[in-house]
């Protein structure tokens, strides 16, 4: 009980430091931003009877005539497709500190040794407030945000679906890690990142929304009360985020010979050293 006490004071001392806590407010500022931007795309639009020329696909919304923006489902895919890879590169760039905005990526970064699994914790509780945050400010705004919430289309089975979740995930987390690893202007790896989600929404938008983000998932569903097969969006992304972690440090760009160099590695991570220990437990009250 004694070790079990001591190992929770460790962990508070680490995440109740002022690094911690400042990145815990980056990952919570800049999640609101990027779904403040880009669910915006889902959610308004100019209304169609004010704009000459309309397609065939827009149709005016019942009620008395009015001008300005309105709350429907957006009649352009590939308008949601930029604004969610511009709006992502934005936020990124705006807070800076190598910001995850996604709780896929935080996971994928522990299962690497990169963070510490408490530290990721307490960064995917800023994300998800980040979620909610932006969703309600939405939700207050626009009076419903219910064509923001990701459902699997009809026709598309919830294996289906989990599996189009993993694969465009997988292919986020592969390229945050290359960001990461590999030196890069510091106006790129946003870019790089942006144009990924980007790729993400062609390839999913028709069949599940693309979630891709549990927290971009969580916001809309923690606000409307709405979370039929909710489990989709927290599934695929986990599962394709430890896929892409293994894939590429295990093959694609191996980062340990032998299982000891993993278990060292994760001794470094995780256990202080006896001095260290002491050092630390001194400084608790």
């Amino acid at each position: 009980m004694m070790f079990l006490s001591r190992c929770l004071r460790l962990i508070l001392r680490d995440v109740l430091t002022q690094s911690c806590l400042h990145q815990f407010l980056l990952e919570f500022v800049g999640t609101a931003l990027f779904l403040s931007a880009s669910l915006t795309a889902v959610l308004i639009r100019a209304d169609p009877r004010s704009i000459a020329g309309l397609t065939n696909q827009s149709r005016p919304s019942e009620g008395p005539p009015h001008s300005g923006l309105v709350a429907v489902s957006p009649a352009c895919p590939l308008q949601v497709v930029l604004v969610f890879g511009l709006s992502v590169a934005m936020a990124a760039l705006s807070v800076g500190g190598a910001v995850h905005l996604n709780p896929a990526v935080s996971i994928a970064m522990v299962l690497t040794l990169r963070l510490t699994l408490w530290r990721a914790v307490l960064y995917m509780i800023g994300q998800l407030l980040g979620g909610v945050v932006s969703s309600a400010l939405l939700l207050g705004l626009m009076g419903d945000v219910t064509p923001a919430v990701n459902q699997v289309s009809s026709g598309v089975r919830l294996h289906e679906a989990f599996i189009v979740e993993m694969l465009i995930t997988l292919q986020l987390v592969l390229v945050v890690m290359v960001t990461a690893e590999v030196p890069l202007p510091v106006v790129a790896t946003p870019l790089l990142v942006g144009l990924t989600v980007s790729l993400g929404h062609l390839v999913a938008v028709g069949a599940t929304g693309c979630g891709m983000n549990p927290a971009r998932s969580f916001g809309p569903a923690a606000v409307t009360f709405d979370f039929r097969n909710h489990w989709v969006f927290w599934a695929g992304p986990m599962v394709g985020a430890c896929v892409a972690a293994l894939l590429n440090d295990l093959l694609l760009r191996p980062r340990w010979r032998h299982p000891g160099d993993w278990w060292a590695e994760l001794k470094q991570l995780y256990i202080l050293t006896n001095k260290q220990q002491q050092g630390v437990l001194s400084q608790l009250p």
